[in-house]
């Protein structure tokens, strides 16, 4: 019998449990429907709502133990990846991290590999690739995994590595076939596996993605075997369709084949039409069009496009430079050709060319005498530095030993001869040379104790030439005349007369005349005598001034002796060479006369000279000195009227004050008592501080004596204060000469002090005079210019002094320094009016011309120029300065002609700094006027002539690179800057001015070096 309650007991269990079952099944099964639906929405390519889908699955889920957990954090981070959300790397990594176990952790490994490849992160990808175990991929991923492998591994330009999975992968029908087979050619092509590669891209050829490159891959391989005609029959037909850059690609291909099948006149059709056709040629097409018109000698066009590939240093370069100068050879352009050659030695990659540009460099600098930056020699120490075993190193020494004969740059030449380790006897020749004509250069600029120290130089060799030695003593000799070293100077002209070879040179005669005077300088007036008297039997120009001058220097010998009789013969032989101070020597034979007491002649012979000579600065001497003639001859009248003639026309004359003074003695002398005392007073009123005001007092007193009134006298000299009061004076004396004493033994510092406070004691003092330019004196020495102008100023203003051309010339020379110019200009004035010295007078032209130049006066510049210019005595540096400052005032005048006149004769001697300036400014004048050619000949003319200069000489070339320019002639222009920027040492302006003018030439002259792009398309992998 059944037991029913306890039936019921199990069945309710029973219900209960499935009740409970039934409820889990339910919950559990809801997930799974999500999961199912993410994964329906993932393969309609509904990335976005798929991973709604996943995210609410992994949110919904509570049973890790479920298999399907960690495919939805797979399939999330697969949505993200393809909606490309940036949390997708993040998403793999952290399903890797947490689900090491899961069959899709190679999967998620690819795909970060995958990321870091399309971020082009080519080596991070292949460390992600490395993590995949390929045999867990299914086939397709196993597909795209090798593919992207070969590609990251192509990128990091591991090609071997890259081939084998290309390899792997060309023959596979899929996806990727036709990738593969391209970049397995490619590689084959790089590789120059061509028949491989061609094998592989006929593949290709119609398939859309590589019809733009594989045609031009598929032609260059057969020009690669050597299969000229096959390349030509390929690219042909394909010129006529596709791109215009396609069209030039097959052109290339198919001129270099005609090229290289020797047949240049056709290659040159397709080269151009290649250059034509590209949007920016490649150097390249212009290199083979260049070779392609040399081969043909057509070398004027061959020039032209050799010269565009020279934008670069590389090996292409320096060929295209190495021919470029043969062109030039062969069209007789030997200037272009040095320029090309000097070019091509510069670069490295062709030792052979290098060596054979460099000695061709040597010669056409010797040939065209071109070296105005000391090329040529920097050129040679290049040669036998980078090839002392070359066959050619003996006629390199023998261009370099001829070169140093002719070179003008001699400072740079010298040292670069000094560096020189082994010197034969030509080298030891050009040191002597070079030396020699760097002393004359620096003689010539006034640079007279660096001029001796090269003469000295040379003379160390002086065996190797004896005409340089010759002229070198001459030389040395005059640069220590101008430095007043005369018994130095006189032992170097007789050495010069005593040598061999000197009778035939210009100077032999001049030496006698340049002995005389560093004899008579150093008061041997016998051997002076006896020089001069040679001198002038052995001048062949009899007319020349100096022949004048001689005989007025052998009278001042004889008139020094008291032999006057034969001074005044020497003076009268004087007298008749008209550019020879001819006054001169009638006033001194007027002196002479004198002298022996011949008063009459005397006066006729003064008399003579101030009608004869009415503008002569010896007039106001001559005056004074008939005067005394007249004294003498117990003439007053006429003496007093000589005398006053001075003071009337002649009032700031030295003797108007003496003349003033005699006047005084001569009405005294005539017991005219009221005009002498008259003539004194004056002298001392207007010349105080004087010896004549000294004078002028005793007469003075000499007369109140003579009239018995002493306290007259007394009264008198109580209104002229302590320069005439008795103890007063004994005291001014003394302070003076205290502050004297210091002067004298170059004590300046104590002697400013004392004579300022002499000065200030003593204000109207017997010594203010001397006080106040013995302190202007130390003043200037010190340093203290302003100041010393000042006293220098109180000495001008006392009337013609003994001190006044001196204090003149300073006070003009610190006015102009300070750019007061017309104050300077007021100085120089005065003092070419009351100069005595001749010397001085120059000084006071020079310094007029220079003052008005400053003020921008042109019309008075010029005349002043013109003054020093028509001077036959002006020394040859001065009458440069005048022509200079002359044609500068025609510039400013606007007058660009005469300016230009007068900048032609300067620049005749370019070793002057005027000269070259001026050979720049005609050369920049010709170029601004559009007259390139005289320009251009201009700065060549300047290159031979040679200058130390440098600077002129460069910014010379630098209008020469101008020139070029403008023609469209950029390799020209671009060589001779550079030969600037390498071999100019100046520190200056002129560096600047190069490279911004190689900026724009470099940027004219870029042409495309980049190699076509085989590979420029998208991978879609």
């Amino acid at each position: 019998m059944i037991n029913t309650t306890k039936l019921s007991a199990i069945l309710i269990a029973l219900l209960i449990s499935i009740s409970t079952f039934s409820q889990q099944s339910i919950g559990f099964k809801q997930p799974e429907k999500n999961f199912d639906q993410a994964m329906e929405l993932y393969h309609l390519n509904k990335f976005g709502s798929a991973r709604d889908q996943f995210e609410k699955f992994i949110a919904n889920s509570v049973r890790a133990e479920s298999n399907l957990i960690s495919e939805a954090y797979y399939y999330r981070a697969l949505c993200a990846k393809e909606l490309e959300n940036g949390d997708a790397e993040y998403l793999f990594e952290q399903f890797v991290k947490e689900h090491p176990e899961s069959n899709k952790k190679a999967f998620a490994h690819f795909h970060l590999g995958d990321i870091q490849m399309n971020r082009k992160k080519y080596r991070q990808a292949l460390r992600e690739f490395k993590n995949v175990n390929e045999r867990q991929l299914d086939k397709e991923t196993r597909l795209a995994f090798k593919f992207k492998m070969g590609y990251c591994h192509f990128m990091e330009e591991e090609y071997d590595v890259a081939n084998g999975y290309f390899y792997d992968l060309k023959d596979i029908d899929s996806k990727y076939y036709e990738a593969s087979n391209y970049y397995y050619a490619h590689i084959q092509y790089q590789k120059e596996n061509y028949e491989t590669a061609l094998r592989g891209f006929e593949r290709l050829t119609n398939v859309q993605a590589f019809e733009k490159v594989v045609p031009f891959y598929i032609a260059q391989i057969y020009y690669l075997k050597g299969d000229y005609d096959a390349a030509i029959s390929y690219a042909l037909p394909m010129m006529e369709e596709g791109s215009q850059k396609r069209k030039a690609d097959m052109a290339r291909i198919v001129g270099e084949s005609y090229f290289a099948k020797k047949d240049y006149a056709t290659s040159t059709t397709y080269f151009e039409k290649t250059i034509e056709l590209s949007e920016k040629a490649r150097r390249e097409d212009f290199y083979h069009l260049g070779f392609a018109y040399y081969y043909q000698k057509k070398y004027d066009k061959a020039a032209e496009y050799l010269s565009m590939v020279t934008s670069a240093n590389d090996k292409m370069a320096q060929n295209a430079y190495y021919h470029l100068a043969d062109c030039h050879l062969k069209l007789k352009d030997k200037k272009r050709a040095r320029v090309a050659f000097e070019a091509a030695s510069k670069l490295d990659f062709d030792k052979d060319i290098q060596e054979d540009a460099l000695f061709n460099t040597i010669k056409l600098n010797y040939e065209l005498s071109y070296s105005p930056f000391n090329e040529i020699i920097n050129s040679f120490m290049s040669f036998i530095e980078m090839f002392p075993q070359s066959d050619k190193i003996d006629l390199a020494y023998d261009y370099l030993g001829k070169v140093f004969l002719s070179t003008k740059n001699y400072k740079q030449a010298l040292g670069a001869l000094e560096q020189i380790k082994i010197k034969n006897a030509g080298i030891y020749k050009a040191i002597q040379r070079v030396a020699y004509y760097h002393a004359i250069d620096l003689f010539t600029n006034l640079k007279f104790d660096e001029a001796i120290s090269f003469f000295d130089y040379s003379l160390q060799y002086q065996s190797y030439d004896s005409q340089l030695k010759v002229k070198a003593y001459y030389w040395r000799g005059e640069a220590k005349y101008r430095l007043n070293q005369y018994t130095e100077a006189a032992k170097d002209y007789n050495s010069f007369i005593l040598m061999p070879g000197s009778y035939e040179t210009p100077y032999f005669a001049m030496a006698h005349y340049n002995i005389g005077y560093a004899e008579f300088k150093g008061k041997n007036y016998d051997k002076a005598r006896s020089w001069w008297r040679k001198y002038v039997k052995m001048e062949l120009n009899q007319d020349a001034p100096t022949i004048g001058d001689a005989y007025n220097r052998i009278g001042d010998c004889y008139f020094v002796e008291r032999d006057f009789t034969q001074a005044m013969s020497s003076y009268e032989q004087a007298s008749g060479f008209a550019d020879g101070s001819p006054d001169y020597a009638m006033f001194q034979k007027g002196i002479s006369l004198g002298i022996v007491k011949q008063h009459k002649e005397k006066i006729m012979e003064l008399n003579r000279l101030i009608n004869k000579y009415p503008s002569s600065a010896y007039v106001d001497d001559a005056l004074y000195e008939m005067g005394r003639s007249y004294v003498a001859l117990n003439d007053l009248d006429n003496a007093i009227r000589q005398f006053k003639t001075i003071k009337e026309k002649h009032p700031t004359s030295s003797f108007s004050k003496k003349a003033m003074l005699q006047l005084g003695l001569v009405y005294y002398n005539a017991t005219d008592y009221d005009n002498s005392m008259a003539f004194y007073k004056r002298v001392i009123n207007e010349f105080p501080g004087t010896q004549e005001a000294n004078e002028s007092l005793l007469g003075i007193r000499n007369i109140y004596m003579d009239r018995s009134d002493l306290d007259g006298y007394m009264r008198y000299t109580n209104t002229l204060g302590s320069f005439a009061q008795i103890d007063a004076r004994e005291q001014d004396s003394l302070s003076y000469v205290s502050a004297e004493r210091f002067y004298m033994e170059a004590k300046c510092d104590v002697a400013a002090s004392n004579f300022k406070k002499y000065l200030q004691n003593y204000p109207q003092g017997m010594f203010v005079l001397n006080a106040n330019y013995y302190m202007a004196d130390c003043l200037y020495k010190k340093g203290d210019k302003s100041e010393a102008l000042k006293a220098y100023q109180e000495v001008t203003t006392r009337g013609k002094n003994i001190f006044t051309e001196d204090a003149l010339i300073r006070s003009g020379e610190i006015n102009y320094g300070m750019e007061n110019y017309q104050a300077a200009l007021g100085n120089f004035q005065r003092l070419e009016q009351v100069a005595e010295i001749q010397e001085n007078k120059m000084e006071a032209q020079i310094g007029v011309l220079r003052s008005y130049y400053k003020l921008k006066d042109a019309d008075n510049s010029i005349d002043a120029a013109q003054t020093i210019i028509n001077d036959s005595k002006a020394a040859g540096e001065i009458v440069r300065e005048a022509q200079y400052i002359k044609a500068g005032a025609h510039i400013l005048k606007g007058d660009t002609e005469n300016a230009m006149n007068e900048y032609k004769v300067l620049a005749k001697n370019t070793q002057s700094a005027e000269g070259a300036e001026a050979k720049f400014i005609l050369a920049k004048h010709y170029y601004d006027s559009h007259e390139t050619k005289k320009a251009e000949d201009e700065v060549f003319d300047f290159a031979n002539k040679g200058t130390s200069h440098q600077y002129w000489l460069a910014r010379s070339f630098i209008v020469l690179s101008d020139i070029y320019m403008d023609r469209g002639e950029n390799f020209q222009a671009k060589q001779y800057l550079q030969s600037i920027a390498e071999n100019y040492t100046g520190d200056d302006d002129i560096k600047s001015m190069v490279q911004k003018r190689l900026a724009v030439i470099q940027q004219k002259m870029a042409v495309s070096t980049a190699a076509e792009s085989a590979d420029s398309f998208k991978i879609q992998p």
